[in-house]
């Protein structure tokens, strides 16, 4: 039994680590040839004292804005953007502070997520930018994307069946070793079974993040982004599918 769960994990994830820039682009379908599709995500988990963490924020571009009083945990977009260097802001919603500067470079085609988050181990505010891989998997199967954007150390990820591997730890696979802030990763899985995710510290048994029954649709690709502060107890993940094609 045990090598027949461990050869099913084994077989059915398909591992595609990707580099986390949005200069790496690589051969997806969007709405026009010429144009890149963009989510903006915001996952900076910002204290306030009045409603907890998760301070609104306003994102701008080019310096017109384009997000109003966007809150913690939310998904905009897709936005299509022609191929261009962009200026984007994330400011308080009184425009006073800006929290985060940066250029992004879009290219011509793809789909891609800026996400405002830690961009270190840190606890930088800055702007992690992944690179969606929105092709649809074969029937029967979905995709998962995990991404490393919180103020966190490297880290290892084991994926397993659940609820088997929360009583039977053997049926866990490493899907991901020695991953750094910026990392990601893509997995195919059979959209018929539910999975664990246990996030460690690279190279040490101490899990500081876990996940229970994750599922996955075919029509979707499935983006988990860890987000937050280890040491500032604010580390979770945040969960926002977006459409394959």
């Amino acid at each position: 039994m045990r090598k027949t769960a461990i050869g099913l994990l084994a077989a059915v994830s398909v591992l595609l680590v990707l580099p986390a820039t949005a200069g790496a682009a690589s051969a997806h379908r969007s709405a026009s040839p010429s144009e890149a599709q963009v989510y903006v995500v915001h996952g900076l988990p910002l204290p306030d004292s009045a409603t907890g963490p998760g301070t609104p924020v306003d994102v701008y571009v080019n310096g017109d804005r384009l997000l109003d009083d966007f809150t913690f945990g939310t998904t905009a977009g897709p936005v299509s953007l022609p191929a261009a260097t962009y200026d984007v802001e994330v400011r308080t919603p009184d425009g006073v502070t800006t929290l985060i500067d940066r250029s992004v470079t879009v290219p011509a085609s793809g789909s891609f997520s800026l996400v405002a988050s830690y961009v270190d181990a840190a606890g930088t505010p800055g702007l992690n930018v992944f690179s969606n891989d929105v092709k649809r998997p074969w029937p029967g199967f979905g995709a998962i994307a995990l991404h490393h954007a919180a103020a966190a150390p490297a880290v290892d990820v084991d994926l397993g069946l659940f609820p088997l591997s929360r009583k039977l730890t053997w049926l866990k696979l490493r899907a991901v070793s020695g991953a750094s802030n910026g990392a990601q990763a893509r997995f195919v899985i059979p959209t018929w079974l539910a999975y664990t995710a246990d996030v460690r510290v690279a190279g040490t048994q101490q899990v500081v993040l876990s996940l229970d029954d994750v599922k996955v649709r075919r029509d979707v690709l499935t983006n988990v982004y860890v987000v937050g502060s280890a040491a500032g107890g604010t580390l979770q993940a945040l969960v926002s599918p977006i459409p394959t094609t």
